[in-house]
């Protein structure tokens, strides 16, 4: 699955909209809508963020493994 078709069954799954959880993740009301529209791929630990605020995990497998990435809380000037 392309990272936008997972950002948006996530917030389908979870009953968000992209605003919503654009809101939820600290950010501007627009700012998932605008990765969707313009086909662009966020940084991973922005991805972790996007997933936990739709009660997701984002998770590396391989080798035997599963690695999740957690989202991990930073101050934004």
């Amino acid at each position: 699955m392309y990272t936008g078709d997972a950002i948006r069954h996530m917030c389908e799954v979870s009953g968000k909209g992209s605003t919503i959880v654009s809101k939820d993740i600290g950010r501007v009301s627009s700012f998932v809508g605008t990765i969707l529209s313009r086909g662009s791929v966020p940084k991973a630990d922005t991805l972790a963020e996007i997933a936990e605020a739709c009660g997701y995990q984002l998770a590396l497998i391989g080798h035997g493994e599963q690695i999740v990435i957690e989202y991990e809380p930073r101050i934004r000037d």
